[in-house]
């Protein structure tokens, strides 16, 4: 099988203007002073975001001189801390607001809760928000989905060639370019995510987390199941989560239904303080009732850990998905492709795929001299 994972990379090559970090992050900002601004969606006050924004790159600097290590709280943190500083060290005189990776944001406003003693739900209800404003950002009002226009014909040739295309995209430029269906890996714009489906498993429980939230089908994507936090572990776990609720809620059920000690407990969760556990006896009850109900599992991630044959890498960054290169690095394929946009990538890739490397399977290409390939007729044949 002939397999592709595609990131950012390709959005850049056919508009290197709006997609970058640095436009995605200034539109952000320019956004706030906009009139029509979803503000209803996104914020109240756009200008407090805008402040707070403008606070963080300030930490963010300080963080570099390892003011803030003190306020780590799990393993997680001090390692992306630590590819933090790495990436940053030498920029530090020069660091503009807009030359930090969004993502890498998130992790200063967590490192800055912590620092502040700012815990849930206003620590989440701030990262919320931070997040809806890097979506409103990066969809460009469907700006981002007309990319596809521009594909080349080689390009479209080139992906039509794959068996299998992953992206850790949003959008749905590949479906619409080359009718092909693409497994996304973290999640797209064009799917509401379960708390925001008034369909979904989750809302049928009896606390509703969709009272008094706005509904606009043009602001869908906001509420979708696009996944964005700066660490691999954590966006590893958002994407298990409903896979594991959905083994863990099966297991309760059979155990309701066959053990009756299990469901006098179960019974009596619906008593309890802890809001999970009311929750949990709830999904338990409505599950035996309705025995195909499941939480919704938004991501393709067992289906990427599935390939076999050849992957072909193109347009991913080595940097916040680690989690990605450990998985293929286990993967059983018989080759890997990456198409490097400088060559000190190449270390890096090394090093993120060691047994890749040791067995000789790990191959890098230019993706300069790819998309130079891809703007020339009749030079379809070389890019395979």
């Amino acid at each position: 099988m002939r397999n592709l994972l595609v990131g950012n990379g390709i959005n850049i090559q056919y508009d290197n203007v709006s997609y970058t970090n640095q436009n995605i992050v200034l539109r952000i900002l320019t956004a706030l002073d906009e009139s029509d601004y979803p503000y209803d969606f996104i914020v109240n006050e756009p200008l407090l975001l805008k402040y707070y924004l403008g606070r963080l790159f300030l930490f963010a600097r300080e963080m570099l001189d390892g003011v803030i290590d003190d306020s780590i709280t799990c393993t997680a943190e001090r390692k992306a801390l630590g590819d933090f500083k790495e990436r940053y060290k030498t920029r530090k005189k020069s660091l503009r607001i807009t030359d930090i990776g969004f993502e890498d944001y998130y992790l200063v406003h967590d490192l800055v809760c912590h620092k502040f003693k700012i815990i849930n739900p206003e620590q989440y209800t701030i990262r919320e928000s931070m997040r809806m404003s890097y979506l409103f950002s990066i969809y460009n009002h469907g700006k981002l989905n007309l990319l596809h226009e521009k594909y080349s014909d080689s390009f479209k040739t080139f992906l039509s060639n794959f068996d299998n295309i992953f992206s850790t995209n949003y959008d749905n430029n590949i479906e619409a370019g080359v009718g092909k269906h693409v497994y996304h890996i973290h999640g797209q714009f064009d799917r509401l995510s379960e708390v925001y489906n008034p369909s979904s498993f989750r809302n049928q429980l009896h606390d509703n987390p969709l009272e008094g939230i706005p509904n606009d089908p043009t602001y869908d994507y906001l509420h979708s199941t696009a996944l964005s936090t700066y660490c691999g572990d954590y966006k590893q776990y958002q994407i298990k989560q409903a896979s594991l609720a959905n083994e863990a809620v099966n297991k309760m059920t059979n155990a309701y239904l066959s053990n009756e000690l299990v469901s006098k407990d179960v019974d009596s969760w619906e008593n309890e303080n802890n809001k999970l556990i009311v929750n949990f006896a709830d999904a338990i009850k409505i599950k035996v009732t309705n025995p195909n109900l499941r939480f919704q599992e938004d991501y393709s991630i067992e289906e990427f850990r599935s390939i076999t044959g050849t992957l072909s890498i193109l347009g991913l960054s080595p940097y916040n998905d680690y989690h990605l290169f450990e998985i293929i690095d286990n993967a059983k394929i018989n080759e890997c492709i990456y198409y490097f946009f400088d060559s000190s990538e190449c270390n890096i890739i090394e090093k993120l795929l060691l047994k890749l490397k040791a067995e000789k399977k790990l191959e890098f290409k230019s993706v300069k001299e790819f998309w130079g390939i891809c703007n020339e007729k009749n030079k379809v044949y070389q890019i395979f």
